[in-house]
C-alpha cells in the first residue's frame, strides 16, 4: 500500500508542476466501453495461485461502461476523473488447480467506482499516455444458490458475526488505478479523439469475492446466520479429509482482490474548444473576408 501512495503523491507533485508553464487548460468529456476482468481467490491458474494476470480467468470476463471528464494543462499533462460500472466475477470450476476446483466456490459483483488521476504523455507525438490515481468503490458479491441469488455479506460465511473483532466488511473500498493508454485516432488539442486503454485497479479490501481466510465452524455459523450460511461457505465436493474443516485455508489474505478494464475511449472538448470531428480542423473565416482560414 505504502509503495503506491508515494508513487501516486510524485504523480501528483508533477501534475501540479508542470501546469504551471503549461497553455490555458482546455476541458474534454470521454466515454470508455469495454470488458472486465477479476483477479482474486477464485479460479486462477493449474498452479499456485498468484496475484498475476496469468492468474486471470477468460470465462468470467464480464463488461465495464464509463464516463468522466478530462482537464488538460498542455498536450501531456491532464487531470481526469471517471465514473465507471463494472460488472466482475470468479468461478472455481475453471480452474484446473484440483484443490480449488474441489472448492467448488463461485461470485458475482457489480463494481461502482469513481477516481481522479493524472495522465501525463511522454514523446513528440503524444499518442501514447500513462496515468495514475486513487479513487472509491463500491462493490456486493452474490452468488446463486438452487436457483435462488444470496448476497454474500450478510452471511459472515468466514466468522464475520460471532468472531470477535472480525467485522462485516465494508461494501466500499480505496481503489488505486494505473495503466497505459495509445490514441488511435488523434484530435489535437481542438478535436474529438478516439484510444485504447488498459487500467489496473488495485483495491484496498480482500472480499470482492466474498474469501479471504479460513473456514469457520459449521455449527456456530449455521446458529448465528442460519443453515444457508453453512451451504454458502462450504460448497466443496472434495472428500479429502479435513477439507472445509475448522481453520482449513478458504482464501489468501496476504494478496487484495484487484481488476482490469481493457477499454475503447472517445474523448471530446467541451465548450469553445469543440472541434469538427477527428483531426480537431476547424473552419473559421478571416474578420472582413468571406476566405477560409485554414482547409
Amino acid at each position: 500500500m505504502g509503495r503506491y501512495i508515494i508513487v501516486l503523491l510524485l504523480l501528483m507533485l508533477m501534475g501540479v508542476y508542470f501546469p504551471l508553464n503549461a497553455q490555458r487548460p482546455k476541458l474534454y468529456q470521454h466515454f470508455n466501453l469495454g470488458n472486465s476482468m477479476f483477479l482474486g481467490d477464485l479460479g486462477g491458474r493449474p498452479t499456485i495461485g498468484t496475484n498475476g494476470p496469468q492468474d486471470l480467468n477468460l470465462q468470467t470476463m464480464r463488461y465495464s461502461i464509463g464516463t468522466g471528464l478530462k482537464l488538460a494543462f498542455s498536450p501531456g499533462v491532464a487531470l481526469k476523473t471517471n465514473l465507471t460500472y463494472a460488472r466482475v466475477a470468479g468461478n472455481d470450476k475453471f480452474t484446473l488447480n484440483r484443490e480449488r476446483g474441489m472448492r467448488n466456490l463461485n461470485f458475482f459483483s457489480p463494481i461502482v467506482n469513481t477516481s481522479l488521476m493524472l495522465e501525463l504523455s511522454p514523446g513528440e507525438s503524444k499518442r501514447l499516455y500513462m496515468f495514475a490515481g486513487a479513487g472509491f468503490f463500491y462493490y456486493e458479491p452474490k452468488t446463486r444458490l438452487g436457483g435462488t441469488k444470496y448476497r454474500l455479506r450478510d452471511y459472515g460465511t468466514e466468522g464475520q458475526y460471532f468472531i470477535p473483532g472480525k467485522e462485516p466488511y465494508r461494501p466500499t473500498a480505496v481503489i488505486f488505478p494505473f495503466g497505459l493508454g495509445y490514441k488511435i485516432k488523434d484530435g489535437g488539442r481542438g478535436g474529438a479523439s478516439l484510444s485504447i486503454e488498459y487500467v489496473m485497479n488495485k483495491s484496498t479490501t480482500d472480499y470482492i469475492d466474498d474469501v479471504s481466510t479460513n473456514y469457520v465452524d459449521k455449527t456456530t455459523l449455521a446458529n448465528r446466520n442460519g443453515a444457508v450460511a453453512v451451504q454458502l461457505m462450504d460448497r466443496s465436493v472434495s472428500n479429502i479429509p479435513g477439507f472445509g474443516g475448522v481453520g482449513a485455508i478458504r482464501g489468501d489474505p496476504r494478496d487484495m482482490d484487484n481488476f482490469s478494464f481493457l477499454q475503447v475511449v472517445y474523448s471530446a472538448p467541451l465548450g469553445k474548444a469543440r472541434g469538427s470531428g477527428f483531426g480537431g480542423k476547424k473552419y473559421r473565416r478571416r474578420p472582413n473576408t468571406r476566405c477560409p482560414d485554414r482547409f
